[in-house]
This record gives C-alpha cells, structure tokens and sequence, in this order.
C-alpha cells in the first residue's frame, strides 16, 4: 500500500520535469534559429555597406578621371608638393617610427633655448646614440665635449657575447671603423647646434682577457680563457673635433667613408685582439650587465 501510494505522488512531479525539459529544449531551438538569423542578416547588411563603399570609390575614381587637372598630373604635383613641404618643415604627423619620434625630439631639445645647452645636449646625443650607450657631457672652453661608449652588438648582428662573426683582425676593424662613422655622423647631425668642441666615440665588445703564459698547451690554453669572465672591453675609440667636422656641408648625405678620412684613432685594441673560435673562447652571446668604457 505504501508504494502504491508514492508512485502516485512521484508520478505528477517526474511529468511536470519532463514537460519542463521539453519547454527548455524548445526555447533554445528557438534562440539557436534566432541567432542564425541575426547573424545572417548582419553579414547582409555588411555585405550591402560594402557594395555602397565600393560604388563611392568607383564614382569618386570616375570623377577624377574626368577631371583635367588629374588627368594633366598637375593635382598629383600639387598634392606631392603640398606633403613634402609638410616634411621639410618636420611636420609631427608623417613620424610613423620610433627613430622618427627620435628625430623629431632631438631637434625640438635643440631648439628650445629655455632648456640649458648642456642639459639638452646630453638629451640629444643620448637620443641620438645607440641604445644603452653611456654619454658624458664635459664643457671644454667655450663648448663641449661629447664622449659615448657604445656596445658593438647594438648596431652589428652575431656580435653579442664574447663571439664574433669575423675572422681577421682587418675584416672586425672595416665594419668597426663604419659603425664609428656612424655614430658620429648621428651625433653632429643632431647636436652640432649646440656648441661642440668635439666628440668621442668608443666601441665596445665583450671579451674575455687573461694571461696565458708562454709554453702553455692547448688544454691549459682552453681552460684559462674558460675561467676568464667576460665583460664589456673599449675596443676602438675614434675622435672628430669641431675643426674638421666643419668639412662636412651635410651631415645626412656625407659618405661614411668620408667620415673615417677625417676622425682621429684615439686608442686601437683590435692590434692586439686573438680572435678564437673555439668552445672555450665563444661565450654565452649575450652581453654581460656592466658600465660601458670611454
């Protein structure tokens, strides 16, 4: 009697959650034929923006082809003009990169006469030199002295580290003398305005250094320079001082070349560099934290 009389209680309640399943089952085919429909008629609607856009640039391309100023390329002219003139005068709005936000920076800092000569100088030549080189700003008589340390591998590829791509002496020195030059033209590009007397410039490389003693074998050769730490060396320092830079009419268009023929080797480490290319002698290729040597 007592299941007989709990099935007829449970019966009423297991068919009301069977027709409430059904009437979920439901609204979501429902919301399912909705949503395909509205998606449907949003890729309608674009596609009928589309065709509108498209009709108005074909009319405008019409237009313009009737026109005789498009058609004599005088409209093309004027435009060109229009937009280098905005260029020549540095106009903010075509700095589309980091290095033109650079520029743009650099020449406002050296414009601007209520910033003090030395403060915005040491701005600009660090704006103007490659990234994570130290800049020093000295004044000497009536102008300044400009020196920058700079890592090799910032401005050279597979120059990181205590490793390098070049096999002579000669080859690491051409490409060295080039970044100087460089570095340099970079420098008086953008700073020339601003009194210098003269600026220095040194190339630095990790190296490992030790003394290996004469007689010593491969094996005891290999394990010295093992043990060596690698740090960031000067290799090559260049100087360029006010009295031959004024030989440059152009700073942007002169020859790197032109460049090496006028600067000063202030200190030459590349005479006296063994390049290996052994295990022991290669690194890690990353350049080890340190402050950078004048």
């Amino acid at each position: 009697m007592l299941l007989l009389i709990l099935v007829a209680l449970l019966g009423p309640l297991v068919a009301f959650r069977a027709w409430r399943l059904h009437d979920l089952n439901r609204n979501l085919a429902a919301e399912k034929i909705k949503a395909a429909d509205d998606r449907t008629a949003t890729v309608a609607q674009h596609a009928k923006e589309l065709q509108v856009l498209r009709e108005q640039a074909r009319a405008e391309e019409l237009r313009k082809f009737n026109e005789p100023a498009w058609q004599s390329g005088s409209a093309a002219r004027e435009a060109h003009e229009k937009e280098w003139n905005f260029r020549v005068a540095h106009d903010p709005q075509f700095a589309r990169t980091a290095l033109e936000t650079n520029l743009l920076a650099m020449e406002l800092l050296g414009q601007d006469e209520t910033v003090a000569a030395q403060t915005a100088l040491e701005k600009v030549a660090l704006l103007a030199s490659p990234q994570g080189s130290r800049v020093e700003v000295t004044p000497d008589q009536d102008g300044y002295r400009v020196r920058v340390a700079f890592m090799m591998s910032r401005l050279s590829s597979n120059e990181a580290g205590a490793v390098t791509k070049h096999h002579t002496n000669e080859s690491l020195r051409g490409e060295i003398e080039e970044l100087s030059a460089r570095v340099l033209r970079d420098l008086y590009g953008f700073c020339g305005s601003r009194g210098i007397r003269s600026i220095a410039v040194t190339c630095n490389h990790t190296m490992r250094q030790t003394a290996i003693p004469d007689g010593a074998t491969e094996e005891e050769r290999a394990e010295l320079l093992r043990r060596a730490e690698a740090t960031p060396r000067r290799l090559y320092r260049a100087s360029l001082d006010q009295s031959h830079a004024k030989a440059v009419a152009n700073w942007r268009r002169v020859p790197l070349s032109r460049i090496v023929q006028l600067y000063t080797v202030e200190y030459d480490g590349i005479t006296k560099l063994k390049i290996g290319h052994d295990e022991a002698s290669s690194g890690s290729g990353f350049d080890p934290a340190g402050p950078l040597e004048f």
